[in-house]
């Protein structure tokens, strides 16, 4: 029987089939020779079909849990944790949830990482075969993963799983091209060498300890290789009816399971044979096999389709629950009502329909799930982690007694002894794979050797780079761009912003290369601005390069604290106006935030270096993300909502010449401040590894990092203007342009704050290192400078946190008198316009140019001279102009300004 007319199940024997093979053929497959060389002849067999079997049985029970309470005419559960509900009760719900939804996002972090691994494959195969097998032929990840989500977050918007039925069936097909590639492959190179390698009771460890771990691991992969009862009532929910769904569910569990099995005997035994006790931990990408090349990249390209509809498998229960929960809890939000149209190619089911509540949600949640996956990068580890979670409770704890519930199978009777006597065994095997995988994970968070001068190991690539110029770069500027735009109209506004990435950019190029001095690629290094201007410039410029250094990146720590605490001001105000109404006078005091704000980051500035909080930098540039593709999101709605782009070519027209000028400089400074972080650029590369040469790398970030804060810039800026007109408030995220949805409005506010504790510390670190590297050099000798305490961070791969009382003080007091500052001078729009426009001639031009001179030895008089004092000249101006329209504003607000008062 057809429940819902509005949405027909109409899935067949062959489509759960479809999913079910798309669901289970995955990671695990690529680890299964592996895991027969920690097991050997005897058990590895056994262990692959001990699982096939309890995984069918148990998929059997859980398939007549699907209605309740009879399994034929009973009311459907449409998800898992609903059947757990049904069955057993209110009381096992928060332990389901728990154990499926972390199970089932943990899967998608575990495809990201093996998606990546294999495009990574292709490039290294395609360099071995044109450079020899013996070249190093290095590959980054990060990329792959990045790629592979964006094409997930345009995946995500398929309603439900039957409309991607589609997907499904490529992947499948792409499953069984991979597999056969795989059986193929080993088959001729166990061919190749007359017979099958390997032991009966497979690798034989450097201890028993080693070698029971590894056992342990493998099980775990074998299980996740299993893995897929949290999606099984999801996947029986798209069949029809009749015949009843159980039925047809437990024909497709057959044959998908039986199809799986088949390939995972056949791979994993021959790559077993093939390999012996060598086998690779992913059998496609660990260069067993080198030639034909091609044949090599066709099966990782098969791999990584296949995950792209296995990834959206997973992922759509996770975003269905999550956005049913949210509907249930706003049902009258019209931001979650208003749909979208779209026709989608080779969809049957009409066209796409989505709003931009599941466009944005969906997407941070693909997103965080591709920035974990760059932080944990470990295949069979997170594998066998996975598969030691997931299955006893999902596969096994659940099924078995909800089988006994609806059966009512007595304590004590035969049956109900043996499947708890299953539960029991499978409940000790995942004890000891949790065992076996931890172990692994622990190994593999080791710390390598020291580089560099023997200071500290410097492991940051382009992407971490990239996260922290995006960290530092899109701060307390992005919030006032639709303000400026409106300041400057429709002609000047996109100009401006362009024109300010061109050059910000251009010139930071010229700084990557004076990281060394006098030769950009071998010369000795310069860790910090100051240094850099020191050797290419002599000590003459020194002075004049400290003081408009670190007072700009003392004043952008003022600026900062400011914006958390409006932000933090606005999620309250926010809760105010959704339970009083949109008139109700909703009055905030910042102060308390911002000491709030204060004491984090005394926490926070005890990390020694910027590579150490490269986690932090990472989450930072999650949040600008997420907070940027909000008030995009927002912007578009409201602009929909009026039918049409509001402002004007030339903007606001002022009362009078004058004030509409300063207004205009004032735009300048904050569109100037928005990309301001030259003085950080050169302690952002000196957190890079060699080789590649760092400042090729620094360059690559640059144009990642710039590009990207562009695009944000432009969207976030014409659709503000274009959705408020002249009447953009200072602040799109705070100025309650946006009343509703009010919790959105708080996730963003939320996500600035949080993007500004990591753009905060970016900012911080030059200060605290120049303050502490004096004091040392000044009293070398002092006991109470040197002594050191160490404690172990979470989420930290460098080691245990050390640090002294005077580091822990020194640093207390510097962010102390900052916070006291913001709140004697709480002036959001002023103080960006007046520390654009302090910072942005001198660090960002006049220093890179200038030293960019020296180094290449440019005569005055030679053109490319002209043309490089001329845009120095150019940026003097503007900083001149803006130094202007900002003091303006500041004198303006400093006649209704009480000190230690911040209302809103």
């Amino acid at each position: 029987m057809r429940e819902n007319k509005l949405n027909v199940p109409l899935g067949t024997v062959w489509s759960a089939s479809a999913h079910i093979v798309a669901a289970v053929i995955g990671s695990g497959v690529l680890a299964l020779a592996w895991s027969m060389a920690q097991l050997g002849w005897v058990l590895g067999p056994l262990v692959i079909l001990g699982f096939a079997i309890i995984t069918y049985y148990t998929s059997t029970l859980l398939a007549d849990c699907y209605r309740h309470p009879d399994p034929v005419t009973g009311t459907i559960n449409r998800v898992y944790i609903d059947a757990v509900r049904a069955y057993l009760g209110p009381r096992e719900v928060f332990f389901c949830g728990c154990a499926q939804y972390i199970n089932l996002w943990g899967t998608l972090v575990g495809y990201t990482i093996t998606a990546a691994i294999s495009m990574m494959a292709v490039q290294r195969s395609n360099c071995f075969h044109h450079n020899g097998h013996e070249w190093k032929c290095e590959s980054s990840g990060n990329l792959f993963m990045i790629l592979f989500g964006v094409v997930q977050i345009v995946l995500s918007q398929f309603p439900s799983l039957e409309n991607i039925t589609w997907l499904s069936v490529v992947a499948v097909a792409t499953s069984f091209a991979y597999s056969f590639i795989g059986l193929g492959l080993s088959t001729g190179k166990l061919i190749s060498h007359g017979g099958f390698k390997g032991t009966l009771s497979g690798v034989a460890g450097s201890s028993h300890k080693i070698k029971t771990w590894n056992a342990f691991l493998a099980l775990g992969n074998v299980a996740f290789a299993y893995t897929f009862a949290d999606v099984l009532i999801e996947i029986q929910d798209t069949l029809k009816s009749p015949p009843p769904q159980r039925k047809t569910m437990k024909r497709a569990t057959f044959i998908g399971i039986g199809l799986t099995t088949i390939f995972y005997l056949s791979l994993g035994c021959t790559g077993y044979g093939a390999f012996g006790n060598n086998a690779p931990g992913n059998i496609l990408t660990g260069f067993g096999f080198f030639e034909p090349f091609w044949l090599v990249d066709i099966a990782n390209i098969c791999i990584v389709v296949h995950l792209l509809g296995a990834y959206q498998v997973y992922a759509q229960p996770i975003f269905n629950r999550f956005e049913s929960t949210i509907s249930k809890r706003w049902p009258e939000a019209k931001f979650l009502r208003r749909t979208y149209s779209v026709r989608v190619p080779f969809s049957a089911a009409g066209p796409l329909s989505f709003t931009l509540s599941k466009l944005l949600l969906r997407s941070c949640l693909i997103l965080l799930t591709t920035l974990v996956a760059m932080l944990v990068p470990f295949f069979n580890a997170v594998l066998g982690l996975l598969g030691a979670l997931g299955f006893w409770p999902l596969t096994v704890y659940f099924p078995v007694n909800m089988h006994i519930a609806q059966k009512n199978i007595k304590r004590g009777n035969p049956k109900w002894i043996l499947l708890q006597g299953l539960s029991f065994f499978c409940l000790l095997i995942s004890i000891a794979t949790s065992i076996g995988s931890m172990a692994d994970i622990i190994g593999s968070l080791k710390t390598g050797k020291d580089v560099e001068e023997g200071e500290h190991e410097r492991k940051g690539t382009v992407w971490s780079a990239s996260a922290h110029i995006v960290a530092a770069v899109i701060g307390s500027g992005v919030l006032a761009l639709a303000w400026s735009m409106a300041q400057l109209g429709w002609v000047l506004g996109p100009l401006v912003i362009l024109g300010f990435a061109i050059i910000t950019y251009y010139t930071s190029t010229l700084l990557a290369d004076c990281y060394r001095h006098p030769d950009p690629v071998t010369g000795t290094i310069n860790r910090v601005y100051i240094d850099a201007v020191r050797a290419y410039l002599g000590p003459r410029e020194v002075f004049f390069c400290g003081c408009a250094q670190y007072i700009n990146l003392w004043g952008t720590l003022i600026g900062y604290t400011i914006t958390a605490a409006i932000s933090m001001m606005a999620v309250q105000r926010s809760n105010c106006f959704h339970r009083n109404g949109h008139k109700w006078k909703c009055e905030s005091s910042g102060n308390l935030f911002m000491m709030l704000f204060g004491v984090v980051q005394i926490v926070l500035s005890q990390f020694p270096s910027l590579e150490n909080i490269t986690w932090l930098s990472v989450v930072a540039v999650a949040t600008s993300f997420a907070y940027s593709f909000i008030g995009l999101g927002l912007s578009t709605g409201k602009l929909i909502s009026h039918g049409g782009f509001k402002g004007t070519l030339s903007g606001i027209a002022e009362s009078s010449h004058k004030i509409k000028t300063w207004n205009v400089f004032l735009a300048l400074g904050s569109v100037a401040f928005a990309y301001t972080f030259a003085d950080v650029l050169i302690e952002i590369q000196d957190t890079l590894k060699s080789p590649p040469p760092q400042r090729k790398t620094m360059k690559r970030a640059t144009f990642i990092g710039i590009g990207l804060t562009t695009i944000f810039y432009l969207s976030l800026g014409c659709t503000g203007y274009g959705a408020f007109g002249n009447n953009a408030p200072g602040n799109i995220l705070t100025g309650f342009g946006f009343f509703e949805p009010f919790w959105l409005v708080d996730i963003a506010n939320i996500c600035i704050v949080v993007h500004l504790l990591g753009a905060y510390q970016v900012y911080a670190q030059p200060i605290f290192n120049r303050f502490e590297s004096t004091i040392s050099k000044r009293w070398p000798e002092a006991k109470f400078l040197r002594r050191t305490y160490s404690i172990r961070v979470p989420f930290s791969a460098a080691g245990p946190l050390s640090f002294t009382l005077s580091k822990l003080l020194l640093r207390s007091c510097l962010i102390l008198l900052t916070t006291l500052v913001a709140m004697l001078v709480p002036f959001f729009n002023a103080v960006l316009g007046l520390l654009g426009a302090l910072g942005f001639w001198p660090l960002t031009v006049y220093f890179p140019v200038n030293m960019h001179i020296a180094q290449k030895n440019i005569k005055r008089g030679n053109p490319k001279w002209i043309l490089l004092q001329g845009l120095s000249f150019f940026c003097l101006m503007i900083s001149i102009a803006t130094s202007i329209g900002s003091m303006a504003d500041i004198i303006s607000s400093l006649k209704l300004a009480t000190p230690f008062k911040m209302n809103y």
